[in-house]
């Protein structure tokens, strides 16, 4: 392995431990709080970041793991929790703000221009059927019932 490819590899764990931190950082804020996920969601969360970490890895220098490798990903850690953590974390609370914003935004759209149109129709639909149900009740018991109790009622 020559210096140049030790160069990119300790710039790549360099990042992926200041990618790491803010992996971190988001994953704080969206993981479960108390319910039995929280096992499951942290196994997945470490498996999916050692994938990406070793994916970086490998394209850099072919898979080839050395321990220094994790020192420069130490410092890459270190690094986002010292200096690039005041400068990053307004950027992920505006990108979750941005999020929650637009996720609010089509769910009301869509909710004020189809769910709602079509519950009142269905509500439309169903209160005349019940008005359809009972002016034939109404019709029936005018029509057929009180005429046939009036001829089958014994003279006096």
């Amino acid at each position: 392995m020559n210096i140049h490819v030790q160069f990119d590899t300790a710039i790549a764990m360099v990042s992926m431990g200041i990618c790491f931190g803010l992996l971190l950082e988001c994953y704080r804020r969206i993981r479960p709080k108390k319910n039995g996920f929280v096992f499951l969601t942290d196994a997945l969360f470490w498996m999916a970041y050692a994938v990406l970490l070793f994916i970086s890895l490998y394209k850099v220098n072919d898979g080839i793991v050395r321990p220094s490798f994790f020192l420069f990903w130490l410092v890459g850690c270190l690094m986002y929790s010292t200096f690039l953590y005041r400068f990053l974390l307004p950027i992920v609370d505006g990108l979750f703000f941005s999020i929650r914003f637009l996720y609010r935004l089509i769910s009301g759209t869509i909710r004020i221009f189809l769910v709602l149109p079509l519950l009142f129709a269905v509500n439309c639909i169903l209160s005349l059927a019940r008005m359809i149900k009972f002016l034939l009740s109404w019709l029936v018991k005018v029509v057929i019932v009180r005429p046939w109790t009036a001829i089958r009622r014994p003279k006096k």
